[in-house]
């Protein structure tokens, strides 16, 4: 857990540094939807793990660069719901369990028709913990769309329909390795605010400000 603390610690310079003025966004969101744990290659003679749902809560941080494209990061826990099953042909009952993905995102955006957008990137997770699954830490892929709208606060809401992969290249290699996916819907509030440069200028960089 605290290599990953420090991995966002590093990268949050990358999003506040700099001598311009620029905008910002941060936001806070929660949601949930289904999960699927699965192997590419099945295992003749081996159980089953059958995901029953997740749900899943973030911290974001995006950086705006003019009206259309932005970079965003953050940080979320998504918990897993599922349960094992025996082999067929082998006596024994299904036995549920739970375990938790913490994940630092890192998406580029473009935004499109006033309040739309499409976000893609990758996902860098950890299980901590154990669980009678595989440990799924690694890099993962996220896809995204949604729908903002911007208040004259400078505060908006946020609906954003999700997919990610997890463990794509595994921290802990393993033969025929168990993977998960989630997809779902998350629904967010957040505050568009301004980091001033040197030469403490509003309107230098800024986006359009698309508020209705």
């Amino acid at each position: 857990m605290k290599k990953w603390i420090i991995l966002f610690a590093l990268m949050i310079p990358l999003f506040c540094a700099g001598q311009r003025t620029w905008w910002g966004e941060y936001s806070l969101h929660a949601g949930g939807g289904v999960n699927d744990i699965f192997r590419f290659n099945e295992l003749d003679g081996a159980g089953s793990v059958t995901g029953t749902g997740m749900w899943t809560a973030s911290f974001d941080l995006r950086r705006l660069f003019g009206d259309h494209f932005s970079v965003e990061t953050g940080i979320s826990y998504a918990h897993q719901y599922y349960y094992t099953s025996p082999a067929p042909g082998i006596e024994g009952e299904d036995r549920p369990g739970t375990f938790g993905m913490v994940s630092i995102p890192v998406k580029a955006r473009v935004d499109f028709l006033k309040w739309f957008f499409a976000d893609a990137g990758a996902l860098f997770a950890l299980q901590p913990g154990g669980s009678s699954v595989d440990n799924m830490s690694g890099l993962g892929v996220t896809l995204g769309a949604g729908f903002q709208y911007n208040f004259k606060s400078d505060m908006f809401i946020r609906l954003r329909a999700y997919g990610n992969q997890y463990g794509l290249l595994r921290l802990i290699p393993e033969d025929h390795p168990l993977m998960l996916s989630n997809s779902g819907v998350t629904l967010g509030v957040g505050y568009r605010f301004i980091h001033l440069g040197k030469c403490n200028c509003p309107d230098d960089n800024r986006p359009g400000r698309r508020i209705y």
